[in-house]
């Protein structure tokens, strides 16, 4: 059953941000430190807003620590702002949000550069440290995806493994692995996850265009990625989106098709579990998506009244506002 519904980083129906950034050469300390203040302002206001409205799952963009990997981001930031962070976790916790990260598609695990996976592991060390400054247990997780096949994906699979396993264990336990549209199947990050440990979130959309199994179904695949859950895990977790019309596969719709919606529900175990929509329209399609469900008699727990017409008939960001 579904327990919480959210939607990823943007919040279209108010004026917050937490994605403010600026370009490697005016990424001064001083420049970081502001945009930073500025940004954990904007989250609070979001999560504020997520919780006026009972929406209890999202994703943190990544852009809240601007280059939090990358050498230029010198600042002690989870010293300077341990205040702030701290009564964000504290405000997460005692509204029994869940909150998830997803490091950009370059952390790679998988690679045979070095340069490549010491960036990786540089990219989630931050990411993992922000939510541990929140302090925030292991339900609350960072999203990867295996990687590239490199041409030989039996050993791109034994390298992103051997990273693994070399990961500090705070960050491991942090880890969820997500199936992609073309390299890795469900199948393939099921492998992984024998292997590993790592929770698998299932991804609608991507497991439509690359199954693994020719034989596998939806149903059967969600069963066998929650199977990959432990309690110290929190809900399983999915991603849903619709096929955005005439773009390239795997493109995400402005909005979730209800009716794709409402199958996919009937074949999800009976167990609680947790989604996140990947749309353009973000929490707008989250609130029209409810008003859907709604009207099917289908309901999230705790669900209250959707927002009204203000709010629901807001237009679309443009796509470089809603990309991330």
């Amino acid at each position: 059953m579904l327990r919480r519904l959210g939607y990823v980083a943007i919040a279209l129906s108010i004026d917050a941000t937490s994605n403010k950034g600026a370009i490697l050469r005016n990424a001064t300390p001083e420049r970081l430190r502001d945009l930073i203040g500025m940004n954990l302002v904007g989250l609070r206001a979001i999560l504020e807003f997520n919780m006026r409205h009972a929406v209890r799952m999202y994703r943190i963009s990544s852009q809240v620590i601007p280059f939090g990997g990358h050498p230029v981001n010198t600042l002690a930031w989870w010293e300077e702002f341990a205040t702030p962070l701290a009564e964000l976790g504290a405000f997460i916790r005692a509204h029994d949000m869940r909150v998830s990260m997803h490091p950009g598609q370059y952390t790679l695990l998988s690679s045979a550069d070095p340069r490549i996976t010491d960036a990786a592991r540089a990219d989630l060390a931050w990411h993992c440290r922000l939510l541990d400054a929140m302090g925030l247990d292991g339900r609350h997780k960072l999203v990867i995806h295996g990687g590239g096949a490199y041409g030989d994906k039996p050993s791109a699979m034994e390298r992103f493994v051997a990273c693994y396993r070399a990961l500090p264990e705070a960050l491991r336990r942090r880890l969820v692995l997500e199936n992609d549209e073309r390299v890795y199947s469900a199948t393939d990050v099921l492998q992984l996850s024998e292997r590993t440990g790592i929770p698998v979130v299932l991804d609608t959309l991507h497991f439509r265009l690359n199954p693994g199994a020719p034989e596998a179904s939806l149903g059967d695949t969600l069963r066998d990625c929650f199977g990959t859950w432990g309690p110290e895990d929190g809900p399983p977790k999915t991603h849903f989106s619709s096929q955005a019309p005439g773009l390239r596969p795997g493109a995400h719709a402005n909005d979730a098709d209800p009716d794709e919606f409402a199958a996919f529900l009937r074949e999800a175990p009976e167990r609680p579990f947790d989604c996140m929509l990947e749309t353009k329209s973000k929490d707008l399609a989250l609130f029209r998506l409810r008003e859907e469900l709604a009207a099917r008699g289908i309901r999230e727990q705790d669900l209250i009244p959707v927002p009204g017409p203000d709010v629901r008939n807001r237009p679309v960001a443009s796509s470089s506002q809603a990309a991330d």
